[in-house]
């Protein structure tokens, strides 16, 4: 028999091959809309199952050269903040006028620590404003969700709440609760939809540590595209 030329019915040729491996004749496959559905669905999760995904997070977080921190409460978070100010030697920051942010009083954890905190908008021309925010030597944003399997922090942006608050910076200051912690990449695309169905913010940015850029020759070089110091503040209020 020629190589790869079938001889005899064609059709018991292939009932023969459904037969040995006990797949029976059923035409084509049938489509599968979404083969996940479901297997990651988000809902609300206990507890242990929070804690579980903060420490996950934390660790990869860390491990991509970021330096997160679990807080008890908003004292403490102001506490932390204030510490990597002074250790950073951080005087001027801008942050976004969040209202979970606001809660914070960051003005006075900057006051204390020697520093000024702006924030946006500032209410002038938008592009002195976003030259003011490349001045700036840390932005502080308030994050969306944050996802445990690869230490990724996810922030969406408007006018109010802009991106360039976050990337221009060299130092990026992020802050979430334990509350906003999921798994993986499949559970955000499932709260996007949830939260805005085809109504989607202007961006989504996903960050996972410092930025890293590389020439042709593999050459290294932390923060010339983005923040080059990464700091994320897990408020546990529970």
């Amino acid at each position: 028999m020629a190589k790869g030329v079938i001889t005899g019915d064609r059709n018991a040729f292939f009932t023969n091959i459904r037969n040995k491996i006990k797949t029976p004749p059923g035409g084509r496959a049938q489509r599968v809309e979404n083969p996940m559905e479901g297997l990651f669905t988000r809902r609300e999760t206990t507890l242990e199952e929070r804690q579980v995904l903060r420490d996950r997070f934390i660790g990869e977080w860390n491990n991509l050269g970021g330096e997160a921190f679990n807080v008890k409460n908003r004292v403490e978070l102001a506490q932390k903040m204030k510490q990597v100010m002074l250790e950073r030697g951080l005087k001027k920051a801008m942050c976004w006028d969040h209202p979970e942010l606001n809660k914070l009083n960051l003005e006075e954890v900057f006051t204390d620590a020697g520093g000024t905190l702006l924030k946006w908008p500032l209410g002038e021309n938008s592009s002195d404003v976003k030259y003011k925010a490349g001045t700036m030597e840390a932005g502080i944003v308030w994050g969306d969700m944050a996802m445990a399997e690869s230490g990724t922090v996810v922030i969406t942006g408007n006018a109010k709440q802009p991106t360039t608050v976050a990337i221009l910076p060299l130092t990026f200051m992020v802050v979430f609760t334990t509350a906003q912690l999921v798994d993986g990449m499949y559970s955000v695309m499932k709260e996007f939809k949830k939260r805005y169905g085809t109504s989607l913010p202007t961006t989504a940015t996903f960050i996972s540590g410092p930025s890293r850029t590389t020439d042709i020759e593999m050459d290294l070089t932390i923060g010339v595209h983005g923040p080059r110091y990464v700091y994320a503040f897990i408020l546990n209020e529970e």
